[in-house]
């Protein structure tokens, strides 16, 4: 059986809490907050793992030592807690190995991939990925509660989990063939999660391991691998954790900052000369004598949303055959309401990917009476072939409607809506500005806080030299053997 790269090892205790495991989620929440960041830094400090094998060869070592970290310490939490429930003593809070610790992760060697493996290495993992998922619970139960569904997640993990606790909980006993079953599961789960992070450029073996311990790997004695040792020099890590945790918490406003500024930018760009946005063209038709939009709001870029409010210039425009005259107008919703009684209309509720959908209002057929000797427009338009109507948005309760000028039935039309927007290149030149700067300080920051963690519980950096032989990474002629 071949030997993977990353190992774990894993004891059980010989007398498990019976209640315990319903409470571990509330012990457990300091790492999850804790993990939270750091994984968030393992994520940036994986891109930048990928960039420098990618244009120099080399993984860089620290990077390396904190990715690895960051796996052993959620593999501890992961088997205290909802993945194995296989120890009832608390993880420790470091990236450390701790030998005596009932949870294990160690890597043989410090990863060494080809400069390719970057580009295709998530490819190669998404059949792992559907697997994995499957068995962690990606797929969901839609369970009903009465007053709506709510979704339960459903895989071998959750299932097994459940039945353990259970067990626990009333026999005092934790089944064994459970127990290697899911120690199985989040071996492959984290097979997977070194290969995306390049810590081994070996490709994951589509069988599961079941049990504590590696069928043919135990876990290094006094000789701990380069990678794995523990610093020689000591020092704070004040520095690096303060670095990280600012770094991870720029990541999102800079983020934000930079798809917001590039959405207005882009949003400018769509400005017609008058300062309008004009929505993609919308069919609609209807065989009553009047189509409403009642309660809408005119938004660039987007035709329909309910609430008109804060809006500037609106201009919708209606075109039909040339032979057709048709009317627009906007006025207050209770005029048109008063207006349109007993007349079957259609009222326009919805827009999805280009298809109207209506409300008819119960009401005869027929004609409606003469739009333009209305007075309570408050906005109108009339044309043949085409009408457009343009009128400033102000606060209230308001409908658009489009009939034919004559109140015949029968309308059938291709509608424009355009909002007014202003001029938006200074504040979105900004926030795109602002946003980068952002984000590429924070992006320095998560590197230098986990480079310096990486230092701190990497060890020494293993001696330059030629690779002893060809890496395995991705299908290639020796991955049917990884598969066997």
């Amino acid at each position: 059986m071949n030997r993977y790269p990353l190992r774990i090892e894993a004891r059980r205790d010989e007398t498990p809490s019976r209640w315990l495991w319903l409470v571990k989620w509330l012990l457990l929440i300091p790492h999850y907050i804790v993990l939270l960041f750091l994984y968030a830094g393992l994520v940036v400090l994986t891109l930048v793992a990928y960039l420098a094998v990618l244009f120099t060869g080399r993984y860089p070592h620290s990077i390396a030592a904190y990715n690895l970290g960051v796996l052993r310490w959620s593999w501890r939490v992961n088997y205290y807690g909802y993945q194995v429930l296989g120890t009832d003593r608390y993880p420790p809070f470091t990236l450390a190995d701790v030998p005596d610790y009932p949870a294990r992760l160690e890597l043989d060697e410090p990863p060494r991939p080809p400069r390719w493996l970057p580009l295709v290495a998530w490819l190669f993992a998404v059949p792992h990925i559907l697997i994995v998922g499957a068995l962690t619970g990606a797929a969901t139960w839609d369970l009903d509660t009465g007053s709506g569904t709510t979704g339960v997640p459903l895989g071998v993990v959750t299932v097994g989990l459940l039945i353990a606790g259970i067990s626990l909980l009333f026999t005092a006993r934790y089944p064994s063939g459970l127990f290697d079953l899911l120690m199985g599961v989040a071996l492959w789960n984290l097979r997977v999660t070194s290969y995306l992070t390049l810590l081994t450029p070996r490709y994951p073996p589509f069988r599961l391991d079941q049990g504590a311990d590696e069928p043919d790997a135990p876990l290094p004695g006094p000789a701990t691998p380069a990678l794995s040792r523990p610093h020689p020099s000591g020092g704070s890590v004040a520095g690096p954790v303060t670095a990280l945790i600012a770094g991870v918490l720029l990541l999102a406003p800079g983020a934000g900052l930079t798809i917001g500024g590039g959405a207005l930018l882009a949003l400018d760009g769509a400005r017609d000369s008058a300062g309008y946005v004009t929505s993609p063209v919308l069919g609609v038709q209807s065989s009553t004598a009047a189509i409403t939009a009642e309660g809408i709001t005119l938004q660039a870029g987007d035709l329909w949303t309910r609430g008109l409010s804060d809006i500037g210039g609106v201009r919708i425009t209606a075109t039909g055959s040339s032979a057709t005259t048709l009317f627009l107008g906007i006025a207050h919703e209770s005029d048109v309401d008063q207006w349109l009684a007993g007349t079957a209309h259609d009222e326009l509720t919805e827009v999805s990917s280009g298809t109207a959908r209506y409300d008819r209002s119960i009401g005869a057929r027929q004609a409606v009476a003469d739009p333009q000797s209305q007075d309570f427009w408050l906005a109108s338009g009339t044309g043949a072939g085409s009408a457009t109507v343009t009128w400033q948005a102000t606060n209230g309760d308001f409908a658009v409607v489009l009939v034919n000028a004559d109140g015949s039935p029968g309308i059938v039309a291709d509608v424009r809506a355009a909002t007014e927007v202003p001029d938006l290149t200074g504040l979105g030149a900004g926030l795109l500005t602002t946003g980068i700067i952002l984000f590429l300080l924070a992006v320095v920051l998560v590197v230098i806080g986990g480079i310096g963690l990486g230092r701190r519980h990497g060890g020494t950096p293993p001696v330059s030299g030629p690779s002893p032989g060809p890496p395995i990474a991705g299908p290639s002629p020796t991955y049917e053997t990884a598969v066997q």
